[in-house]
């Protein structure tokens, strides 16, 4: 059986951790607050790795945190699908998505990357886009009425009740996982759309 990968977009460092970037990487911190994860480094696959087995009974999964930064995630997820012999079918990427307000979630396969460095880097590197990704709203600073540059909106953290507001998605997210992974993507987003309306 084919292990699937769950990969947590974000910028490696304390600094960056509570930042609308590094959002992705919350379904894991969350996810840890009720499961056991080991993490262990892995220098030469730029990635932080941990094998989970839901509720301890379930599918084994592989859960990726990249210690690059975003615009370098391609080499964190091309080095873990080769060296683990993972096909790209069997990735699903959780991102930050400017075009979905806080709150708000996605799920789809490939499809434009709008902008969003990691994603980019990851069609890049693999030459295809044949993966999951989960994109969890921030918003965009033009929506949100801010007057600042999306480079700088996202590596800020975010406001008390946008933070509230993807805190929310972020626990449903953490709660599913093993399920979303598990679905093909008309399932998951059904799935999804149906609990957060």
């Amino acid at each position: 059986m084919e292990t699937k990968c769950i990969i947590a977009l974000g910028n490696p460092g304390k600094e960056y951790a509570a930042t609308r970037h590094n959002v992705a990487q919350w379904v894991f911190s969350e996810l840890g607050k009720h499961s056991n994860l080991n993490w262990e480094i892995k220098q030469k696959l730029f990635a932080e790795i941990c094998f989970w087995i839901p509720d301890r009974v379930g599918e084994k999964l592989m859960l990726v945190r990249p210690t690059v930064y975003m615009n370098e995630s391609g080499k964190t997820v091309n080095n873990v699908c080769a060296y683990f012999s993972i096909n790209v079918n069997q990735i699903m990427v959780i991102h930050d998505e400017l075009d979905l307000i806080p709150g708000a979630a996605k799920i789809q396969l490939g499809g434009g990357a709008a902008g969003h460095n990691g994603i980019l880097d990851i069609y890049r590197s693999l030459g295809q886009q044949n993966f999951k990704r989960v994109r969890i709203g921030i918003g965009h600073p033009r929506i949100l009425g801010l007057n600042q540059s999306v480079s700088s909106f996202v590596l800020q953290r975010p406001s008390k009740g946008d933070e509230e507001a993807i805190g929310n998605i972020i626990q449903f997210c953490s709660k599913f996982l093993s399920k979303i992974a598990q679905m093909d993507v008309l399932e998951a987003n059904s799935y999804l759309q149906q609990d957060i309306k």
